[in-house]
């Protein structure tokens, strides 16, 4: 039987189904933010769902949110106001950021900066990052917010790909492995290389008959 003190659970509701492992850190608050004055942000409530796994180590920041049967492996980062739509797993030490909100059945194991939206049934084991157009700019300052991606369902982003700035991935996008993609990729269609994209149906290859470019049940 875990005991509370095996975990650290900081202003937060977690339901009674939900296992959470020793050494993890629930309604963590965020760092203190650099070149800012005033007071931190006071912690918000960070909610664990039913059937909720919170594997060790890991840790979930205030006021995220974990829908029903959401797995989290050890060792992974959640920053504050993330939201995960049910039935996700969240693996290979990823790294969610602040206020981003990913869908439900999502597999993540890369990086999802902050505000990034994530459709349904997405999967991504690369990288989504701001553009930082001006590096000059205090980090935390609130001039250096800049617009986030947007991935919609049924997208897969390969490993060590890499998403630069505020980019939409339509449904059913496919981002090779390696890809580096800074411009919007179409519903259907595949990027690859340095923002080469073509249509799935002109792909020559194996890929252009995935199923993951056909109609499918939906969970």
């Amino acid at each position: 039987m875990l005991k509370p003190q095996d975990f650290l659970s900081i202003n937060s509701e977690i339901d009674p189904s939900a296992h959470i492992c020793p050494g993890a850190v629930i309604g963590k608050l965020f760092r203190p933010l650099l070149e800012v004055g005033g007071e931190p942000a006071a912690e918000s409530v960070t909610r664990i769902g039913a059937d909720v796994h919170v594997g060790h180590y890991t840790l979930i920041g205030s006021g995220s949110i974990l829908g029903r049967g959401v797995i989290v492996d050890d060792n992974c980062s959640i920053e504050s106001d993330v939201v995960i739509g049910e039935r996700s797993l969240i693996i290979y030490r990823a790294h969610i950021c602040n206020e981003a909100q990913i869908g439900k059945y999502c597999v993540i194991g890369g990086l999802v900066a902050e505000r990034v939206v994530v459709g349904d049934r997405t999967r991504i084991f690369g990288k989504i990052v701001h553009s930082q157009h001006d590096p000059t700019v205090g980090w935390d300052a609130p001039t250096a917010v800049e617009p986030s991606a947007t991935l919609e369902s049924d997208v897969f982003v390969g490993f060590n790909a890499l998403i630069v700035g505020e980019v939409t991935l339509g449904a059913m996008a496919y981002v090779c492995a390696g890809a580096i993609v800074t411009r919007d990729v179409p519903a259907k269609h595949i990027a690859h290389g340095v923002n080469k994209i073509v249509p799935f149906d002109k792909w020559k290859g194996k890929l252009a008959n995935s199923p993951c470019f056909g109609e499918r049940p939906r969970k």
